[in-house]
């Protein structure tokens, strides 16, 4: 059964906790919608859901085989060099199909992005399947940056990237990648908003203040492990320790232990 958050007016009212592909409405409206009082994460489900509508459909026909390996050098490619900057023909070459045989699997460039990003929006759903342990030890939030959330996983890299290329206005998965940075941020809002009612918090820290600031560190130093090993081997390898210095700064003495 879902849970519930209580707003103005006549009762509780359902939460969602998951990503769906529910359309129809502008991030405006839907977040005019959603009770002032729900928390932070269930108001990021709520509202972004609404924009994932204006993308490509999603295409699930052919080999689960194919099509898989297809997705993984798309991801790396994309990655790499940026949805613009490869094609689907850099792509086949990667996986070694013909162009005919990669259009089967997916029709446009357009469709196999919003492929990618369903890969990134599962991986987003099992952070928020665990949100909840996440909110009850601040040990667990810093196995989460050494985790899911690491800025060296290949599907924080890839965020990054997109992320970057999607402050274009006619970006293909604008809105999408838009949702899956508010949603990392919300999450986070979410455990920081616990950890300050148990005193866990540093004192002067707002929540939201500080689950922007790790996501957004987050990303940037996924950029940086990425160009910087390229043309600079040994400065590489800081992402990760700098990532959890930062959480020591925002957290009240909670270390890893």
């Amino acid at each position: 059964m879902a849970p519930t958050v209580h707003g103005s007016g006549a009762g509780p009212v359902p939460v969602a906790t998951s990503i769906s592909d529910r359309a129809g409405e502008t991030t405006a409206e839907a977040e005019a919608s959603a009770p002032a009082s729900m928390d932070p994460l269930s108001r990021a489900i709520v509202t972004l859901d609404a924009v994932a509508g204006d993308e490509a459909p999603r295409d699930h026909s052919g080999s689960r085989g194919r099509r898989a390996e297809i997705l993984e050098a798309a991801s790396a490619l994309f990655t790499e060099t940026g949805y613009h900057g490869t094609s689907l023909r850099d792509i086949s070459r990667r996986v070694g199909i013909s162009h005919p045989g990669m259009l089967h699997h997916f029709p446009s460039k357009e469709i196999l992005l919003g492929s990618v990003i369903e890969v990134l929006e599962e991986h987003a759903q099992t952070v928020i399947d665990d949100a909840d342990r996440l909110t009850q030890s601040p040990q667990a939030l810093h196995a989460l940056f050494d985790g899911a959330l690491a800025p060296t996983d290949p599907r924080i890299r890839l965020l990054a990237t997109l992320a970057g290329e999607a402050v274009s206005p006619d970006y293909p998965a604008r809105f999408r990648v838009a949702r899956l940075r508010r949603v990392h941020e919300h999450i986070l809002e979410r455990v920081f908003a616990a950890y300050e009612g148990r005193d866990l918090l540093r004192e002067g820290i707002d929540p939201a203040f500080a689950s922007r600031t790790m996501v957004s560190l987050l990303l940037s130093l996924a950029v940086r492990e990425s160009t910087i090993r390229s043309v600079q081997p040994g400065a590489a390898g800081a992402a990760g320790p700098d990532l959890h210095r930062a959480l020591d700064i925002i957290l009240a003495g909670q270390g890893r232990a």
